[in-house]
């Protein structure tokens, strides 16, 4: 029989900050900021200037920052996306890891069961969206950690294989273009001879 936990009881979980709320042209603190695009994009980092201290607000290794709004987005931060400020759409999950894996966790809540808990807890017409409270209440299967860290080494596995096997279609692509290419070359310059 499997165990159900609260997300709450095996991870802490903070709301990112209202950016607009504590921009200060004149504060002497800066912070880079979190952005979904930085992330899948590699652009440029925008700035928030403050006087206050959100340093807790600072993205670490290990957590997962959870997109409120749909469609959600969980992303893993690895030591490339550290010290980054987390803006209010997003949530901070730092899980105990003495009891639970991000990687687990990333897993499990993009799985179709997880989805599914996710999608009954959204609230909203126009624009549907969970509460932190209700993320906090989700129920996460309590496994043990060994099991979870062999559960991450098949996910990085698989996720090697895919890159392996993406950058094999791209590289076939590419030679069949470029024997289509080489056709239609030949065929021009027959055309010309003619």
């Amino acid at each position: 029989m499997v165990i159900y936990m609260k997300l709450c009881q095996m991870a802490e979980i903070s709301m990112g900050i209202l950016l607009s709320r504590e921009q200060n042209k004149e504060g002497l603190r800066q912070y880079k900021l979190f952005d979904i695009k930085n992330c899948e994009e590699n652009s440029k980092y925008g700035i928030l200037y403050t006087d206050k201290d959100f340093d807790n607000k600072l993205t670490k290794e290990n957590d997962l920052l959870f997109r409120l709004v749909y469609p959600n987005k969980l992303v893993y931060i690895d030591k490339k996306k550290e010290n980054l400020l987390v803006p209010s759409q997003f949530c901070i999950i730092r899980t105990n890891r003495e009891i639970l894996n991000p990687i687990f966790l990333k897993w499990y809540l993009e799985s179709k069961i997880g989805m599914e808990k996710i999608m009954l807890e959204m609230r909203g017409s126009s624009i549907q969206k969970i509460s932190v409270a209700s993320l906090k209440n989700i129920e996460i299967p309590e496994i043990q950690i060994e099991k979870q860290r062999n559960i991450e080494d098949l996910i990085n596995l698989w996720k090697k294989e895919k890159e392996t096997l993406e950058s094999l279609i791209k590289s076939k692509e590419k030679l069949y273009n470029s024997i289509i290419e080489e056709i239609a070359i030949e065929r021009e310059e027959d055309v010309k001879s003619k």
